[in-house]
C-alpha cells in the first residue's frame, strides 16, 4: 500500500551506568578505584534506498528505540555500546519535528542522524585525583534523545503530469514507459502517483503521473491536496488539457478548455508559489477523437496567452515523440542549471563551517517564573544532572563543586527569596541538592 506521510517516535539508547568497584588482589590490601564507564547508547539513522518507494512501513510500527549501552565493569572495564537502529525511507523523503525540517533525503544513500543515543556514564576510576584517591560514585548513563517525527515523501521525478481526473494521464504514462497504473474513463482512476522511465535517444528522464486535480484541491476538496506535494520537486510541468471535456456538439469550445486550465493553475498557485515559477509544457489530450482540424482551437487558447505545444494522443502515438524529445531537452537545461559553477582559479574558494554552539559547562540560562520557581537551563549543566546519582553523597558534592565553580550558585542566590525557593535544572528538582 502506498503511503506518502507517517508520524514516528523515535528515541536514542541510554547510556550504560558507570561501575563502582575497587581493586582485589591478593596482598595489594588497599586497591585503588577500578571501576569502569558505561557503553554509549545507540543512535537512530535514516537512510534513502530506491529500493522502496513508501512509507508503508511505519504505518503500524510507529516507535522506534536504539539498543541501550551496557554498564561498566570492574577491572576498569568498559560496557559495551548500545547498537544503532537504520531507518530506510525513499528518496524524497523529508523528516520533520514540528514545523522545522531537520533532514531533506533528495537522493539515493543520503543518510542522517535523527536521535542520538546518550553517553555512557563515567566510572569511579574517572574521578580519582591527587585530593579524591576514593571516589566512592559514579555516573549514571545518559538518556537518549527523543523526539516525535513526520516523514513526508515528496517523490523525486523530472516531468510532474498535471490536469482533471480522467484527462489521459495514466494512458500517457504506461505508452511512454513501463509504468502500468490501472486505467479507467471515471474520475480518480488514479489514487497514487505513478513513476515511469521514459527511455528516447539514448537518454532517459522520470515522469509522475499525479491524481488528478479539481478546483479546491489546495484547500482539501478531491485528492489533490494529497498529492500536490509531489509535483514540487520536479523541473518540469506537463499540463494535459482534456479536448473531450470541451466538445459542444461535436465542436471544440476553446473557452471551456481556457477555464480548466485557469483553475488548474490557480490550485497550483494557492498550493505553493514557487509553482507558478515552473517550466510548462501545455498540451491537448485525446486528438484522436476529433476529425476537424484542431489548429483554430490553438489559436483561441493562445490569445488568451495559453502556449499550446501540440495535440497528443497516447493510444495512436500521434505527436507523442515530438513531445517526449522537447521534455527531455528542457530536463537536460534545468539539470545543467543546477549544477555546480566551476570555481575559477583565482578565485577564492569560500568555506562553509558550522556555527558554533555553546555547550560549555558554565553556560547556562536563569529564568525566574511568576510564583518564584527557579529554572536553568543549559546543555551541559543539564546533562550533568540528569547523570548525577543523588542516593550517593560523593555524586552530590562533586555536582555541588561545579555549581560552585561555574559561578552559578552565586547567581542563584542573588534570585532566591528563601531557602524554599524551588530550583530546577532542565526538568529535575534540584532545591535539596545545590
Amino acid at each position: 500500500m502506498f503511503q506518502d506521510e507517517a508520524v514516528i517516535t523515535v528515541t536514542g539508547g541510554s547510556g550504560g551506568n558507570g561501575c563502582i568497584s575497587w581493586h582485589r588482589e591478593k596482598y595489594v590490601p588497599r586497591g585503588g578505584p577500578d571501576g569502569g564507564n558505561g557503553g554509549r547508547g545507540g543512535n537512530i539513522y535514516i537512510r534513502a534506498d530506491s529500493n522502496t518507494d513508501t512509507l508503508s512501513d511505519y504505518r503500524s510500527t510507529k516507535n522506534f528505540k536504539a539498543e541501550h549501552g551496557d554498564a561498566g565493569a570492574k577491572n576498569n572495564q568498559y560496557g559495551k555500546a548500545g547498537d544503532d537502529l537504520l531507518l530506510i525511507v525513499p528518496p524524497g523523503t523529508q523528516v520533520r519535528e514540528e514545523d522545522t525540517i531537520i533532514a531533506d533525503l533528495m537522493h539515493e544513500d543520503d543518510e542522517v542522524i535523527i536521535v542520538r543515543g546518550g553517553r555512557g556514564g563515567y566510572g569511579n576510576t574517572h574521578f580519582k585525583s591527587s585530593t579524591r584517591q576514593r571516589p566512592d560514585f559514579a555516573e549514571k548513563g545518559e538518556p537518549g534523545e527523543h523526539k516525535e517525527l513526520t516523514l513526508e515523501l515528496k517523490l523525486v521525478a523530472d516531468v510532474g503530469i498535471i490536469g482533471y481526473p480522467s484527462v489521459g494521464k495514466s494512458t500517457l504514462i504506461s505508452t511512454i514507459s513501463e509504468s502500468k497504473p490501472k486505467i479507467g474513463d471515471y474520475p480518480f482512476t488514479t489514487l497514487v502517483p505513478n513513476l515511469g522511465v521514459v527511455e528516447i535517444d539514448d537518454r532517459s528522464f522520470v515522469v509522475c503521473d499525479v491524481p488528478g486535480l479539481i478546483e479546491g484541491a489546495s484547500e482539501g476538496k478531491g485528492l489533490g491536496i494529497q498529492f500536490l506535494k509531489h509535483i514540487e520537486r520536479c523541473r518540469v510541468l506537463l499540463h494535459m488539457l482534456d479536448i473531450s471535456r470541451a466538445l459542444v456538439d461535436g465542436k471544440v469550445d476553446a473557452q471551456l478548455l481556457i477555464d480548466d486550465y485557469k483553475a488548474i493553475r490557480k490550485e497550483l498557485v494557492n498550493y505553493s508559489p514557487a509553482l507558478e515559477e515552473k517550466q510548462e509544457i501545455v498540451v491537448l489530450s485525446k486528438a484522436d477523437l476529433l476529425f476537424d482540424d484542431i489548429t483554430p482551437v490553438i489559436d483561441e487558447l493562445k490569445k488568451a496567452g495559453i502556449q499550446i505545444h501540440d495535440s497528443i494522443s497516447a493510444p495512436t502515438h500521434k505527436n507523442i515523440e515530438p513531445l517526449l524529445r522537447k521534455l527531455l531537452q528542457i530536463v537536460i537545461e534545468e539539470k545543467k542549471a543546477d549544477e555546480p559553477k566551476e570555481v575559477k582559479e583565482d578565485e577564492e574558494t569560500p568555506v562553509l563551517r558550522p556555527q558554533a554552539t555553546d555547550d560549555r559547562m558554565g553556560a547556562y540560562k536563569i529564568a525566574v517564573d511568576d510564583d518564584g520557581t527557579i529554572r536553568i537551563t543549559g546543555k551541559r549543566i543539564e546533562q550533568l544532572v540528569v547523570m548525577t546519582e543523588f542516593m550517593s553523597v560523593g555524586a552530590v558534592l562533586r555536582l555541588q563543586d561545579i555549581v560552585e565553580k561555574i559561578g552559578l550558585k552565586k547567581a542563584l542566590k542573588k534570585e532566591m527569596k528563601d531557602e524554599e525557593t524551588k530550583v530546577f535544572i532542565g526538568d529535575i528538582d534540584v532545591t535539596e541538592h545545590i
